[in-house]
């Protein structure tokens, strides 16, 4: 299958190798530490109390399993991309299977993530709504005004977008640090008892709302071709990033529950909806409840939406690269070197998405079945494929466990996907017939193009 694969190199693409160690561990850290750590603790302290820390950690150790996957499969094959090269050179003999495989892959993590960037572009409007009360009501015009930026950013090159997710990633993680190192010099003990609410189900259903605050760490095999050294720096920096996350995750977790007692997560109360304000005000610093908090999850979003732009933006490339999407989601900008069509493409998307802010919790729902869910499953199946099919490849770098670390990796996806409802279902099913009708009209018309890409 390796004769198949297309042209790689910067010469070629117009890609060129800008990012180093520390700019991919900021960038995967500061895609994963978005809202969620704004919002979700508070539902995760309504299903199990203050053992919702470990939740929180093993959620982490849990995405893990995963990630060393996709470490394997971008070793193998470090493409800009990835997630959607993955499936198009490991998934068996037939070509066509291989690219339907790598399109749904392809398009569902861009139509995930384009979910995603409108969800966190309307809750950026909501954060500015509260920051400035005459901003509220205009919900729909600020959420457009943060994707345009981030498509901007995005569009003035990869050195460009790490720079400013640098700095903004280091204001978001000192503000953090210094709720957490507040939070523990002033926790109360008290306030960790009982800890553990209630039994093991609620506690797995913690753990899995808790599992999707992990997953922008696959902005680094969607940017492999732009890595220096990718060899050495790809497996460091998903496993560093992972690993700074779900520390700082545990450590804002424990300063939260240090200050707010289990009986305050309840449903109604200001502890699930806004739990880090709620511990600020205990803590009686408003500086950091009135200024700091706001002004972090402003940020954390905004560096999401832009870590979300470019990975989808160079899955789509890797899309028009192979054939399964029109060639011009192959080009790259010749002064920026970046794939600006699939930027353009999905910022489009979210910007429509976002006119409809009464979907909100549908988008939330397709953003992570479609988005997320099919995407890892595919790539497992891909980690598989590269064992199984492609024993020509050498990595250099071999996932331990193999086969047994593929199945813990799926009982994770399975953890996660629990507690989805009939209606979530649907409308994730009808998001992924759709995309597969337009493959299939796609192939019906043209057949060369997907059976023979364009080198």
């Amino acid at each position: 299958m390796s004769e198949e694969s297309p042209a790689v190199g910067n010469a070629s693409t117009g890609l060129e190798r800008q990012l180093g160690l520390l700019e991919c561990v900021l960038l995967s850290v500061g895609g994963m530490v978005g809202s969620a750590i704004f919002v979700f603790p508070g539902t995760t302290g309504r299903l199990t109390g203050p053992s919702a820390i470990v939740a929180w950690m093993g959620a982490g150790v849990l995405m893990t399993t995963i990630a060393l996957c996709y470490t394997e499969l971008s070793l193998a094959f470090p493409q800009a991309g990835g997630p959607a090269v993955f499936p198009y050179e490991t998934l068996g003999p037939s070509r066509v299977v291989r690219a339907f495989a790598s399109y749904l892959e392809g398009v569902s993590y861009s139509v995930g993530w384009a979910f995603g960037i409108t969800v966190s572009a309307l809750a950026i409007a909501d954060y500015v709504g509260m920051i400035v009360p005459a901003a509220s009501g205009h919900a729909v015009p600020i959420a457009l005004t943060g994707i345009a930026l981030s498509f901007l950013v995005n569009a003035l090159g990869v050195s460009v977008t790490s720079r400013v997710n640098l700095v903004f990633a280091a204001l978001l993680l000192a503000i953090l640090v210094v709720f957490a190192a507040l939070g523990l010099a002033r926790a109360d003990p008290a306030n960790y008892r009982p800890f553990v609410l209630d039994g093991p189900v609620q506690f797995l259903a913690a753990v899995q709302v808790a599992i999707t605050a992990y997953g922008a760490w696959t902005v680094i095999p969607a940017s492999a071709e732009e890595i220096r050294e990718p060899t050495r720096t790809i497996p460091r920096a998903i496993v560093a990033s992972l690993a700074v996350s779900t520390v700082l995750y545990g450590l804002v977790l424990v300063a939260l529950h240090g200050q707010v007692a289990p009986s305050a997560f309840v449903e109604g109360n200001s502890a699930v909806t806004a739990p880090l304000g709620v511990a600020a005000t205990a803590l009686g610093v408003p500086l950091l409840r009135d200024v700091l908090l706001p002004f972090a999850a402003l940020v954390a979003i905004f560096t999401t939406m832009l870590v979300g732009t470019m990975s989808a933006g160079r899955v789509l490339f890797a899309l028009g690269r192979n054939g399964t999407l029109p060639g011009p989601f192959g080009a790259v900008s010749d002064r920026f070197q970046v794939p600006w069509v699939g930027l353009a493409a999905v910022s489009l998307l979210a910007s429509a998405l976002a006119t409809v802010p009464q979907y909100f919790f549908q988008l939330l729902v397709v953003s992570a079945i479609v988005g997320t869910g099919l995407p890892y499953a595919i790539n497992l199946l891909s980690f598989v494929g590269l064992r199984y099919y492609r024993t020509d490849v050498d990595p250099g770098f071999r996932a331990p466990g193999g086969y047994a670390l593929a199945g813990v990796a799926f009982v994770t996806l399975g953890v996660a996907m629990i507690g989805l409802g009939l209606t979530n279902v649907l409308w994730s099913l009808g998001t992924v017939a759709l995309l597969t009708g337009v493959f299939v009209v796609r192939y019906l018309r043209s057949p060369e193009l997907i059976v023979a890409p364009t080198e």
